[in-house]
């Protein structure tokens, strides 16, 4: 077959990379000039890539362990202990160790043995997510852990990450964090350890676009701006280089040629993206159903400052915020985790955010970004200042973190849609687990094996 597959992140990559395996010819068409999507690097200088959006794997990420194996890269992740804090009540607290949940003075003594009783049990006795899905995070951990657990520790961590709708996020978002991703036996129950790539995630992206290359096409700075459909096939119908300065949105990029056929297409795309992307007659063959079964999952836009700095901002690599007084919700020093020593001495901290369309912050430029953000940063390392700060990246994804709600389940589009031989995989079915490039690769196979079947 001829396929054609939409977006060159994690999934699109790893479908066409199976399906080319599988002898069929692929091209790939990306709106961006590089691959990866949500994983995509930037060249921070000096010869050393970055993530746009900071990236690490869990011991437990075993579909990419085995991708990497199978590209003969199985020695590409290096493994190092992580370091995780919470800044709450205006402090800066260590969050590595159970020990440290027993010192997390923010919570009543009764309080962290509730929280850590109802962790364990979840990660050790909880494998039916059904028992979740049907209830709040927040009445869950109310009722489980206590309504200062909520108060103090997961109701700002929530709000920070799905702002007003907070309250609504189902237990089985949290339930697969905890249970699915965070789950660690053994030495490492003490410690956990994280996975990153000695040469960043573009060494994986390389090699699956090298493995399509070898029976199709990856063609970058070329998105699709229409499909439709030619006969019993579907038509491909891309812009021209440099359409990704317009945006997201592939109606805004006029066409170039004629396009060409394809017997099957495979969409990689947000969920809006999709629908623009779809000819007046191809969308009525998708069906207003689907496309409103579709559509009805709602997506946050993430923001991130990739900042780097002169000097160590903590002793951690992971830093959750739970005040909701500072502007973001995480810090992510990349640096605590992996030596500074591999990028030349230099050292990276993201900010992270996740925001609601139309927030007053996605309109700001790195600059301005970070003049809002310092006092924040301020409040967490007093002796912050801005002339630490040697260069900076900003970055915005519109569609990064679906909002899980009670019903989500029965909200998810299924990957064949109704119009023969075109199929939908993105975040909004990667479920119940949460986004992330193991499971980006799970859901690229998945892709793959049903259209082998269509």
């Amino acid at each position: 077959m001829r396929i054609a597959v939409l977006g060159a992140g994690v999934c699109g990559l790893t479908a066409a990379h199976r399906l080319t395996r599988a002898g069929h010819a692929v091209d790939v068409y990306e709106r961006w000039p590089g691959l990866g999507g949500q994983a995509a690097t930037l060249d921070v200088g000096d010869g050393h890539r970055l993530e746009r959006y900071y990236h690490h794997l869990f011991t437990s990420d075993r579909h990419i362990a085995r991708l990497y194996a199978e590209l003969g890269m199985a020695d590409a992740v290096e493994w190092r202990p992580s370091s995780v804090a919470f800044f709450a009540r205006g402090r800066l607290r260590p969050f590595v160790t159970p020990v440290d949940l027993l010192r997390f003075g923010p919570l009543p003594p009764v309080s962290r043995v509730r929280m850590g009783a109802a962790v364990l049990g979840l990660q050790l006795l909880a494998s039916d997510r059904s028992r979740f899905e049907g209830v709040t995070a927040r009445a869950w951990i109310e009722r489980a852990m206590g309504a200062a657990a909520w108060r103090e520790l997961w109701g700002p961590l929530l709000r920070g990450k799905f702002g007003a709708r907070a309250d609504d996020i189902a237990m089985v978002w949290l339930w697969s964090k905890l249970r699915l991703r965070r789950s660690v036996k053994g030495a490492e129950a003490g410690r956990e350890r994280l996975g990153y790539p000695r040469e960043s995630w573009e060494g994986l992206l390389e090699a699956l676009a090298t493995s399509v290359r070898g029976g199709g096409r990856v063609l970058l700075d070329r998105p699709a701006a229409r499909v439709e459909r030619a006969g019993t096939g579907l038509r491909v119908l891309p812009a021209a280089s440099g359409a990704f300065h317009s945006g997201h949105d592939p109606r805004r990029f006029p066409p170039v040629g004629e396009g060409e056929v394809y017997d099957r297409v495979l969409a990689t795309v947000p969920t809006d993206v999709f629908a623009q992307l779809l000819e007046p007659g191809l969308a009525a063959e998708v069906g207003v159903p689907y496309l409103r079964q579709a559509q009805s999952i709602e997506y946050f836009a993430a923001l991130c400052l990739l900042l780097e700095l002169d000097r160590r901002f903590s002793p951690y690599y992971w830093t959750n915020v739970a005040d909701p007084a500072l502007p973001f919700v995480g810090l992510i020093e990349h640096t605590n985790l992996v030596p500074p020593e591999r990028y030349g001495g230099r050292r990276f901290l993201y900010v992270a955010n996740y925001l609601e369309h139309g927030h007053e912050l996605l309109e700001l430029d790195a600059g301005r970004l970070l003049e809002r953000y310092t006092p924040g940063l301020q409040a967490v390392n007093p002796a912050f200042d801005p002339g630490w700060v040697q260069r900076s990246w900003r970055h915005a994804e519109p569609a990064a973190q679906p909002i899980v709600t009670v019903g989500y389940a029965q909200r998810i589009p299924p990957l064949c849609t109704p119009a023969r031989g075109l199929l939908l995989a993105n975040t909004t079915q990667v479920y119940p687990e949460d986004r992330g490039t193991n499971y980006a690769v799970r859901l690229g196979e998945q892709a793959a094996w049903v259209l082998k079947g269509v």
